[in-house]
């Protein structure tokens, strides 16, 4: 990544430019060289930074992603829902709303990987937001353990991305049906291995 002022701003144009392009024709349309003409900066200086458009496309999908984690972190606290299917309700639909609202994240994420990069930091980013649930739930509900082998909450996650790629893939985005597939879904493996949760969950919330 660039150090110098000059330099950052030509990446940002260039990562702006890509995503408009990105969302209007789709990744297999773009290149480096029409990035860099749309962005009207000089294509050798975008090379520095991303040898080829997949680097950049990692880059961009990189971004989307710790943006749906800072939403998650966000919606995590435990008293603002009467109940564990209400709670992973509102989360699926805060990071749905998020992707339904911005193509170039559900091209890149949902209808990604693009490259192996962009792969590793998908299951990077799953697990960062396994991490951040699981950390919420057992500090606001200190009766309940999330086991960790197998890690059940970074698994509750990858069903609810899987529901939402597929939807992605069937429908161009997240409709009502598969959200609520996807809350189905995670509230069963997830009461299957922590039985206790809904409990427990309804019990925090009426305190």
């Amino acid at each position: 990544m660039p150090m110098q002022h000059r330099a950052w701003q030509r990446v940002e144009a260039a990562l702006a430019a890509a995503e408009q392009m990105i969302g209007q024709l789709g990744p297999e349309q773009v290149s480096i060289p029409e990035i860099a003409k749309a962005a009207n900066i000089p294509r050798a200086s975008l090379y520095q930074f991303f040898p080829d458009k997949y680097a950049l496309l990692a880059r961009l999908a990189e971004i989307h992603m710790g943006r749906v984690i800072d939403l998650v972190a966000q919606g995590t606290r435990v008293q603002a829902y009467d109940s564990y299917h209400a709670y992973t309700r509102a989360l699926i639909n805060t990071v749905s709303d998020y992707y339904d609202a911005t193509p170039a994240a559900n091209i890149l994420v949902l209808g990604g990987p693009y490259s192996r990069s962009a792969y590793l930091a998908q299951e990077n980013t799953v697990s960062k937001i396994g991490d951040i649930l699981r950390e919420a739930i057992e500090t606001q509900i200190p009766a309940i353990t999330i086991p960790r082998s197998p890690d059940v909450a970074t698994l509750a996650v990858e069903i609810a991305f899987a529901c939402m790629k597929h939807g992605y893939y069937e429908d161009g985005h997240i409709s009502e049906v598969i959200r609520e597939q996807a809350v189905t879904a995670v509230v069963a493996y997830v009461q299957a291995n922590v039985p206790e949760m809904g409990k427990a969950f309804s019990e925090q919330t009426l305190k």
